[in-house]
């Protein structure tokens, strides 16, 4: 069991990320998914909780973030619309998954009834990188 001081902080820090997300992705709304940059930012805020979620064991948070890094880096290496629409609406799925998550996390038994919701999304993540950026590369700055 990690103790309650580091919970604290990767709550934090996914609370601080989902703000900055939420910026990020209200600019490619409005812009409409011009801009490669913030497709980029985007996957280094996730980054970011995925390194935490990794350091501390949380494999299934790690493999969300890890697949949401990697479809980010590749929305902003496309011109696929499609793709880069689907990219933000997993992004705004993760934000509310990540609020569950920092809800829950701090109860081990309730943190694994979301491992299927995220084993699902990882899951999507996979498909829309085959599916809609199948060509692209790209998968990190």
């Amino acid at each position: 069991m990690l103790d309650k001081e580091m919970l604290d902080e990767f709550v934090a820090e996914m609370t601080e990320i989902n703000r900055e997300m939420s910026i990020k992705i209200s600019k490619l709304i409005e812009t409409k998914m011009e801009s490669t940059t913030d497709f980029e930012s985007l996957g280094q805020m996730v980054d970011r909780i995925y390194g935490t979620a990794a350091t501390l064991g949380f494999k299934h948070i790690a493999e969300y973030t890890l697949a949401l890094k990697e479809i980010a880096y590749m929305a902003s290496d496309s011109n696929n619309e499609t793709g880069k629409k689907k990219t933000i609406k997993m992004f705004i799925t993760y934000m509310d998954l990540s609020k569950r998550i920092c809800e829950v996390i701090y109860d081990e038994k309730n943190l694994a009834e979301l491992t299927f919701m995220i084993k699902q999304e990882v899951s999507r993540a996979e498909l829309l990188n085959r599916k809609e950026f199948y060509s692209v590369k790209k998968k990190s700055c």
